[in-house]
This record gives C-alpha cells, structure tokens and sequence, in this order.
C-alpha cells in the first residue's frame, strides 16, 4: 500500500529490517482513521479498522430499504452497538500486534512474513462475522418486502465506502449524483432508468472486485516490503491498477449511454458536468472564452472587427473542445502507467528530475494548451487597437494557464524511496473532488443520495442510489 511506502523513511535508520517492517504494520494499524487517512492509503489496509457501517449512514438505510418511523431507533441502536463492538475488538487486535516488534528480534525471516499476517487474517475472520451479526439483526426487523430491497442497500453501500478510494480521474465519479442535480424532465428521466439501473449493477461489480483485490493483495504488500523487490511491487501495484481501470470503464461507457438515453435536451448538461467532476483538470473554464467576451462587449467595435471575432471564437469553439477531449484521453492512457514509472524514477534518481511531476506525455499536452491559449489571445489582440486591448482586463498577460489541478495520486503499492508519496497540490490550487459541487454554484458539502430523493421522479420505490460519494467515513 502506499501507507507502506511511506512508512519506509521513518523506520530507514533501523539496521534489522525485519523488526522496521513489524514497527511500520504496528504503526499503520494502531493510526485511527483519520491518521490512516493522513497517510494517503485508499482501501485495503488502510481500512481494514474502520467499521464497514457508521451512525452516519442511518439515512441511506432509510432510504434504501424503505424503513417506517418505528424502525429507524431500532436500526439506529443496532449501529450504535455494532461501532461499540467493532471498536472494542479493534482495540483488542491492536494490542495484540502492538508487542510484535519485542518477537520480531528473534524470529528468522522466512517466518517474519506470517507472524504479521495472521494477526490481520484472524482479525479479517472478527470483523466478517461482527458484519454478518450486525447484518441478521437488521433483517430481522425487516418484512418480506424490505428485505428484498437488500441488494439495493448494498449497492448504494458500496457507492458510499469504495467510491473514495479512487486514484485514477474518473474512476470515483457518482453519476446518480450528476443526474440528481441536473434535474431532468420525467420523460426524460423514465427514458434514461435502463441505463441507470444497468450503470449501478456494472458499477457495483466492478467496485467489488476492485475492493476484494485490495484486501487480499496485504500479504504481497508485507512481502514486498520485506524482502525489497522494486519489481514485485510494481505487479501488484499494476493487479489492483487494472481493477481501477475496470471501474473507470465503466464509468466511462455509463456516462456515454445515460447521456444518449436523457436526449438532446439534458444529456449535453449531463455529459458537461459529468467530464468536469471526472476531468477537472482538463473540463474547467479557459482563459480565452472570457477574452472574447470583453472584447465583444467593447462599445466601439467596427463591422469588420466584429466579424473578425466571429470567426476567431467559432474557430476556438470548434478546436478547444476536440483538444479537452484529446487531453482527457491522455490522461486515461498515462494514468495507468503511474506506478511502474514513478518506480522507475525512483530507482533511478539521477537519470532525471527527482521530483514525480506528471507524465511525459501530459506534460506535452499540457504545453500544447498553453500554446494554443497565447496564440488566440494573440490573435485577439490582433484584432484589436491599442485602446481597445487597454479596455480588457488581463489582455496583456502572458497566455498561460497555470492553474493545474492536482496531481493524480499514485496506487499504494509503488515501492522505492518515497515511490507513492503523493505529489503536493500546487500552490493557490483548490483540489477537486470529483462529486464536489460544480462551479458557477456555491461549493456545498457532498450530500447523500438520499438527502434530496432520486433524480428519476418522486416514487421513493425507485433505484437511484443511497448513498454519496464524497469525503470517506471513518
């Protein structure tokens, strides 16, 4: 995991490697949530202690199973007692593993491997069955017709849980969310609910093997760390970046279908919000479309002059768009690749910038824009005199668009010195959260699904999703 990586540096002085690796698995799984979060870790280890069920999603029960009045205090004691036994035995493992580091010293490296591990499988086998208790006491308060709403609550849990622990642009986008805001037409939105249904399906099945290879990759990850193998780590790392792939997939081919199946009307605004929450960094506004509106707006435009940028901005509204979605397809083609050659800069420091920026080929891309960028305002300026240019803000500036979004984080299996550490967001640079509301309305605090009903109509029987797709819990 990228916890892992991290945790490296802090244990480098320790000359038994073997009692570094014990203290690194005592530290990660002593942290609390939030220190976990800290860390950078997505998934996998990094949430092996924190409960799968939170006071907090009390409304996405409601709203998925459809629960009376009556039933939500019961369901809300039985949350409150399963985080007080999860907790309790959380606390108790802890414990236990903390005095690894004492058995460590003496024990040979061919055993070091399963003196870590089988704390965290038995651990893995308490909190199964802490779910699966948690779980039959909710059912049994349930009627046959809540009950067959299950599946429904645990595709809505999944969203809410593993949505977050995305790495790849795109890949941690919640389409219900989008299509709940755009608030479409019922025609159009009973035109759309076959696509929607299949796109929570497709999508719960590709979260659920990303998820479980997670979990299942932590003994590679201890072995990876103990005994050093650059290239060991980086198959892993490239096993679970194929599961994100997958997940990008088909978050790619839902928002091509939900946008078909809306109509011309809405699936344009669909498709639009939708690519800025996935791609911010490429869908986000240009400093060339104000430019032509300043200029347009001048009082004393001539004929000709107002002609002239007629064509300039349907020229530019033709090739900024075809360029954005070029840029977005580079991003899918190099984001894949982060961990093998993050690894490789590590593994050879002097051969380059030690610094992990952004991939060759985005980096050229990123230059294509910029240079497309100067020479429209060049040719804006053109256009027109020297009082006019002096009229519009900004005219004069250099046509560069500085304002990178985040840098994309690498998966958490990427070994090396400081191979996974999280490369910071540049200065001045809001990053984005991909379900985060979109400008140019106010910045909200991600809502649950639930919050606001379901975007396919008021039928509260129908299968739009339960839960959001912000900030993780824990």
């Amino acid at each position: 995991m990228q916890l892992f990586s991290n945790l490296r540096t802090p244990f480098a002085f320790l000359r038994a490697p073997m009692v570094a690796a014990v203290l690194a698995s005592t530290a990660v799984i002593s942290l609390a949530p939030t220190a976990q979060a800290q860390f950078g870790g997505r998934g996998g280890m990094a949430q092996m202690f924190i409960p799968e069920y939170l006071s907090r999603d009390l409304p996405v029960f409601v709203d998925s199973l459809q629960l009376e009045d009556w039933q939500r205090p019961i369901l809300e004691a039985l949350l409150d007692d399963y985080d007080t036994n999860f907790n309790t035995a959380a606390d108790g493992v802890r414990k236990s593993i903390g005095g690894l580091k004492d058995t460590a010293a003496g024990t040979s490296p061919d055993k070091i491997i399963d003196l870590i591990q089988q704390p965290l499988l038995r651990w893995n086998d308490e909190k199964e069955k802490l779910r699966q208790d948690f779980i039959a006491n909710v059912k049994s308060q349930l009627s046959d017709a809540q009950a067959e709403l299950w599946p429904r609550l645990e595709r809505s849990m999944r969203r809410e849980k593993a949505l977050p622990n995305h790495e790849l642009s795109g890949e941690g986008l919640n389409l219900l969310i989008v299509l709940r805001e755009l608030e479409a037409s019922p025609a159009a939105a009973d035109a759309a609910r076959e696509a929607v249904e299949a796109y929570e399906v497709n999508l719960d099945t590709a979260l659920a093997a990303r998820e479980q290879l997670m979990q299942t990759a932590i003994a590679g990850q201890l072995r990876a760390m103990l005994n050093p193998d650059p290239e060991a780590g980086i198959q892993l790392a490239e096993q679970i970046m194929a599961r994100r792939v997958a997940v990008r997939q088909v978050q790619d081919a839902s928002l091509t279908a939900i946008r078909d199946a809306l109509g011309s009307e809405y699936g344009v605004q669909f498709e639009r919000r939708a690519l800025q929450r996935a791609f911010p960094q490429v869908y986000r506004p240009d400093p060339i479309t104000p430019l032509f509106e300043a200029a347009n707006a001048l009082p004393d435009l001539t004929d000709d002059q107002k002609m002239q940028l007629k064509g300039l901005s349907d020229r530019f509204n033709a090739e900024y768009p075809a360029f954005q979605n070029k840029f977005a397809d580079g991003y899918r083609l190099t984001e894949p690749r982060e961990p093998r050659r993050r690894t490789e800069l590590a593994r050879n420091p002097g051969a380059g910038n030690t610094k992990y920026g952004e991939a060759p080929e985005i980096e050229a891309l990123k230059a294509e824009r910029d240079a497309m960028f100067a020479r429209y305002r060049e040719q804006i300026a053109a256009i027109l005199n020297e009082t006019q240019k002096q009229a519009i803000p900004g005219m004069e500036k250099p046509g560069y668009d500085n304002g990178d979004s985040r840098p994309v984080g690498l998966d958490a299996n990427v070994l090396g010195p400081d191979a996974g550490k999280p490369t910071a967001t540049p200065e001045g640079v809001e990053a984005v959260d991909p379900n985060e509301q979109i400008a140019p309305a106010p910045k909200q605090t991600p809502t649950r699904e639930s919050a606001g009903g379901n975007s396919l109509g008021s039928n509260p029987k129908q299968d739009v999703g339960g839960g959001k797709s912000g900030k993780k819990g824990g």
